[in-house]
C-alpha cells in the first residue's frame, strides 16, 4: 500500500467547498464591515474557521514568506505579544491590545487565503455597494429621516452621518472618493467616467457639507493632493494642481460646516493654555506629554496596555487622569513608540513603508494607487487618531490592506505570488 495513502490532503471536492465557502465569506466581509461592527466581527471568526478547517493555513508561510507587508504585520503582532511580558497594566487592559491587535493576524489570513481573482473583483464590488448605500442615505438624511441613519434631523447646512460616528464614516468615504476618481479617469466610456466623478463629487460633499468632521476634510485633502500627484505628469499636473486648490477653495467658501469647523479649531488652538478639554487642545497636551513617557523606556517600551494607566504620571493638568487622556493618544505612532518604544514605531514604519513599496512596484495600476492612498491615509489619520485601535477603522485599514496587497504583489510576481485558483488578475 503506498504511503500517499496515510497523508491526511482533503479530497480536491472538500478543497472546492472550502474554497468556495472561503470566497462567499471573504466578499461578504467587504460588503459588512463599512455598516456593521456586529455583522463583521462574525464573518471574520467564520473566515477563521474556514480557513483553518480547509487547510489553508498549510501553505500560509509560502505566501507570507513573499509578502513583505504580512511579514511586518506578523512582526508588528510578535513586539506587541513580548510587551506582555515587561507591562505594569492590569490583565484588562493587556487583554484589549491582544483582542483589538489581533486583526494583524486575521489580516495575514486574510493575505493568504486561496481565492481567485472573480473574489478580488466581487470584493471590492461588495465595499462599493456598501459605501454607495451609505452616501445615498447621508444625502437623503437632508430632506427626510431614515430609520437606519445614526443622525436624525434633516436639513442643509447640518452634520449627517450613517454609520458609526462622523470620523469614521469620513475616513470611509475619503478612501472611496479616491476609488470614484480613479475609476472616473481610467473608465473607456465617457458615460462611465460621468457617473464615476458625480459619485466622487457626492462623496467628497458629503464630508465637506454634510459633517462636522475636520479629520474628514485633512484626509479628503491628502487623498485629492495624492491623486493629482500620482495620476498627472508635466502640464496636466500643474492644471490639475490649480483646478485641486480651486475645487477645496469653492468647498470652503460655500460650507458653512467647514468655515465654522475651521474657526473653532484656530480658536481651540488659541486657547490651549487654559483649556486642554477641547479637541484640539485636548490632543495637542497628549503630544507634549506623550512624548515624556516615551523618553523614560525608549527601546522597549512601557509593556502592551501600559499607556492607560501610565500616562497618568504625566498628567499635570487639573482635575485628574480621566478617560479623555488616558484612552489613547490620538495618535497612533506615539502610542505605539509609548508602549513599544522605538522597537514598536520601527516595526510600524517598515510595515507602512513595505505598503507604500508594493503598491509603487506593482504593475496593476488599481490596485497601486488605492493601495498607496491607503497608506497615505493611515499615515495622515494616524498623526491624529488611533486608527488601528477604533474597531470600525481597523476594520477599514486592515481589510482593505488584505484586499489590494495580495492582488498587487500577485501581479508584481506572478509566479510567486499567485495562490489558488492563480490570483487576481
Amino acid at each position: 500500500m503506498p504511503l500517499s495513502f496515510f497523508k491526511s490532503s482533503p479530497r480536491p471536492s472538500q478543497g472546492t467547498s472550502w474554497e468556495q465557502a472561503s470566497a462567499v465569506v471573504f466578499v461578504g466581509l467587504f460588503l459588512a464591515f463599512p455598516l456593521s461592527l456586529a455583522l463583521t466581527s462574525v464573518l471574520m471568526a467564520v473566515f477563521l474557521v474556514l480557513w483553518v478547517l480547509g487547510g489553508q493555513w498549510r501553505g500560509a508561510m509560502s505566501s507570507v514568506r513573499a509578502n513583505p507587508v504580512a511579514l511586518a504585520a506578523l512582526a508588528l503582532w510578535a513586539v506587541i505579544v513580548l510587551g506582555v511580558l515587561w507591562t505594569p497594566a492590569p490583565w484588562d487592559d493587556v487583554q484589549l491590545h491582544l483582542s483589538k491587535y489581533s486583526k494583524l493576524l486575521f489580516v495575514v489570513a486574510l493575505m493568504t487565503v486561496a481565492v481567485g481573482a472573480d473574489t478580488y473583483r466581487r470584493a471590492l464590488l461588495g465595499f462599493v455597494v456598501a459605501m454607495m448605500f451609505i452616501l445615498v442615505s447621508t444625502w437623503l438624511n437632508v430632506w427626510m429621516v431614515l430609520p437606519w441613519s445614526k443622525t436624525q434631523v434633516p436639513g442643509w447646512g447640518l452634520s449627517h452621518h450613517v454609520v458609526g460616528d462622523y470620523i469614521t464614516q469620513n475616513v470611509m468615504m475619503a478612501l472611496f472618493t479616491l476609488l470614484a476618481l480613479f475609476r472616473a479617469k481610467s473608465a473607456r466610456a465617457p458615460a462611465a467616467s460621468a457617473a464615476w466623478f458625480a459619485v466622487a463629487a457626492m462623496a467628497a460633499v458629503s464630508i465637506t457639507h454634510l459633517s462636522d468632521g475636520r479629520t474628514g476634510y485633512l484626509l479628503l485633502f491628502s487623498v485629492l493632493v495624492y491623486f493629482v500627484a500620482v495620476s498627472f505628469r508635466g502640464k496636466a499636473l500643474w492644471l490639475s494642481t490649480i483646478a485641486a486648490l480651486l475645487v477645496i477653495s469653492l468647498a470652503y467658501a460655500s460650507s458653512s460646516l467647514m468655515r465654522e469647523r475651521v474657526a473653532k479649531a484656530v480658536d481651540e488652538i488659541s486657547r490651549i493654555e487654559d483649556d486642554k478639554y477641547t479637541s484640539i487642545g485636548n490632543r495637542l497636551y497628549l503630544y507634549d506629554i506623550t512624548p515624556d513617557m516615551i523618553a523614560e523606556k525608549p527601546l522597549l517600551g512601557h509593556g502592551t496596555g501600559a499607556y492607560h494607566t501610565e500616562i497618568c504620571r504625566y498628567v499635570d493638568t487639573p482635575p485628574g487622569c480621566h478617560g479623555w487622556i488616558n484612552w489613547h493618544p490620538h495618535n497612533q505612532f506615539l502610542f505605539f513608540a509609548a508602549d513599544h518604544g522605538l522597537l514598536g514605531l520601527l516595526v510600524y514604519l517598515t510595515m507602512l513603508a513595505s505598503m507604500a513599496w508594493v503598491a509603487y512596484r506593482t504593475p496593476d495600476r488599481e490596485a497601486g494607487v488605492l493601495l498607496g492612498g491607503l497608506t497615505v491615509l493611515l499615515i495622515v489619520n494616524g498623526m491624529i487618531n488611533s486608527p488601528l485601535w477604533s474597531a470600525r477603522e481597523s476594520h477599514l485599514f486592515f481589510l482593505m490592506m488584505g484586499l489590494w496587497v495580495p492582488r498587487a504583489l500577485s501581479a508584481l510576481r506572478p509566479v510567486v505570488g499567485s495562490r489558488g485558483q492563480g490570483g487576481p488578475a
